[in-house]
């Protein structure tokens, strides 16, 4: 019958549709991972950016929060012979490594052979942790930082024995490449881990450039234009990585980050046209790191504190004096080379005996004392951050360091801390200043002597000198300015008057600068050559400021980095 199928046409039809479904398992199967595939070599879409996701897939944002509770104090009890003492694995840590030859507990170790007992060092990342496990009683030691010490020290109770060493390196400031100083951070958002040596680092240098910070509570949260904003991660490290994320995203919403080495100078070697490294700290002396040891022990056992002490310097002494020995040792703790800890050890100074003396003396120095790095770090974070601040004197304990002195031991050590110089004082002056701030001085009625009984001229005096001990081989640049209220007034009377005005305006104006420059030589002891002023008349006023405010001092910081 015409239009009835004939069996090929089945026969036909089968074989496609047979032939259909072939294709589609092949399609099918040869889409899917085979069957031992491991995450690790299938397509990760989730790492694909978009404008908002690089640096909240991470995982690496953390909110702002108050200082953790340390809970209630206790009193280490000694176990035998062999204290208990925790550390992390900062390069400064080495000579009490040294001393005890390695990290368990040592009969050979100088501890072991002198004051009769041991050390069983823990190495752990989990600072806070330690902190509470010293404060508590579980362990007799642990280290940290001045500043760090600053945010706890109302919680804690413990004594302060000895520095170990200053960080010359090992923290810095990444930023676009655009940004040349601090002040120009101003509205700009930098990713930090809050609470450490980060946190205080730019604190303290947006606080000498005249800027305060804001802390964020996350990408959503607003900005402010007039301050450094600080967006929290959970390490230095994590820092460094949120802001590479945004530069491979293209966001521009951070500016930058704080962070430690070596991120210090892989970032900006691995995005060379995009990131600089603004500052580290290798002449910015603000990161001291120190011994803490738990108060109710230290009170019933000062001679260990003192053997603990004195073994840390002859550990110092020792990496000088044998640095191939002392480097293997320091390596085998750390679980790495002696190549490597040396490397690290460029970032790091070692105090010895004499300089531990300067640091906790009362007496002014040249240099960064422990009083100067954590009132500093008081201010730095202001009354919101640390609500009760202890008195540094309440924390420290220099008999240890006095009794070694009467002992004889160390003489003929000197203070070897200077700056780490690369380049010249006039090479240095042509960069870009680090950070510029403005001061109010006040001077005499018609007059270009400072006014040296203010208190407020005092206090900026003071405050400067600070800078100069906590920035070795930095220069400032003091500017001197007056206001411009009569510069109308001059115009109208012509010309040539107003130009003679003008030259005058210029040389009261460094006359000024000049006589700050005085009283910090005379009154303060400050190095001459780290001294400059210029005059700058009334040419460059304040934006949106009234015309006495004016009669200022700018100062500009440039340092050797």
């Amino acid at each position: 019958m015409a239009g009835k199928a004939k069996p090929r046409f089945y026969v036909a039809v089968i074989v496609v549709i047979f032939g259909l479904i072939g294709f589609a398992f092949y399609r099918y199967t040869h889409m899917l991972p085979p069957p031992d595939s491991s995450p690790s070599t299938a397509i990760d879409t989730t790492n694909k950016p978009t404008e908002t996701q690089p640096n909240e897939r991470e995982g690496k944002l953390a909110a702002s929060t108050e200082i953790p509770n340390l809970g209630p104090p206790g009193t280490y009890q000694l176990q035998g012979d062999t204290l208990d003492v925790e550390i992390s694995d900062w390069p400064g840590y080495a000579p009490l490594i040294v001393a005890n030859g390695g990290l368990e507990p040592n009969p050979d170790s100088y501890f072991a052979r002198k004051y009769g007992f041991k050390l069983k060092i823990t190495v752990s990342e989990a600072e806070a942790e330690a902190w509470q496990a010293v404060n508590s009683g579980k362990t007799a030691v642990t280290v940290t930082t001045v500043d760090v010490l600053a945010l706890y020290a109302d919680q804690l109770k413990v004594e302060v024995p000895i520095q170990l060493d200053f960080s010359r390196g090992g923290d810095g400031i990444l930023t676009r490449k655009d940004i040349t100083s601090i002040n120009q951070l101003k509205g700009k958002t930098l990713t930090v881990a809050q609470f450490t040596e980060s946190d205080f680092f730019i604190r303290f240098l947006a606080q000498e450039a005249g800027l305060n910070v804001k802390p964020l509570q996350g990408l959503d949260d607003p900005t402010d234009p007039e301050r450094i904003n600080l967006l929290f991660t959970a390490t230095a490290f994590d820092a460094a990585d949120v802001f590479v994320n945004t530069l491979k995203s293209g966001n521009t919403a951070i500016s930058g980050a704080v962070t430690w080495a070596p991120k210090t100078t892989e970032v900006p070697q691995t995005y060379p046209h995009q990131v600089r490294l603004l500052t580290s700290n290798r002449n910015l002396l603000i990161v001291a790191d120190i011994v803490i040891v738990n108060a109710g022990f230290a009170k019933q056992h000062p001679r260990i504190v003192k053997g603990l002490v004195e073994g840390i310097l002859v550990g110092e002494e020792e990496m000088r004096i044998d640095p191939e020995r002392t480097l293997r040792v320091v390596a085998k703790a750390f679980d790495t080379t002696p190549e490597k800890i040396r490397a690290l050890l460029q970032d790091v100074h070692l105090s010895n005996h004499a300089e531990n003396l300067l640091f906790f003396s009362s007496e002014p120095g040249q240099i960064g004392s422990f009083r100067d790095l954590y009132y500093s770090a008081v201010y730095a974070y202001g009354k919101e951050v640390i609500k009760n601040a202890t008195p540094p004197e309440k924390l420290v304990n220099r008999t240890y360091l006095e009794e070694i002195a009467k002992d004889g031991l160390f003489q003929g050590q000197q203070v070897t801390l200077g700056p780490s110089k690369n380049a010249e004082k006039t090479e240095i002056l042509e960069r870009d200043p680090l950070l510029t701030k403005q001061i109010r001085f006040y001077f005499e009625p018609n007059s270009t002597e400072l006014e040296v009984k203010d208190a407020t001229n005092q206090q900026a005096l003071k405050d400067l000198m600070t800078l100069l001990k906590l920035t070795p081989g930095s220069y400032l640049l003091m500017r001197g300015h007056l206001d411009n209220s009569k510069v109308a007034e001059f115009k109208q009377r012509g010309e040539a008057f107003f130009r003679r005005q003008a030259v005058r305006a210029v040389e009261e104006s460094k006359k000024r600068a000049d006589s700050v420059k005085a009283v910090l030589i005379k009154q303060h002891n400050a190095d001459a050559v780290r001294l400059d002023t210029e005059g700058r008349g009334w040419d460059e006023p304040l934006p949106g400021t009234k015309p006495d405010e004016n009669r200022r001092v700018e100062v500009l910081l440039f340092t050797l980095e």
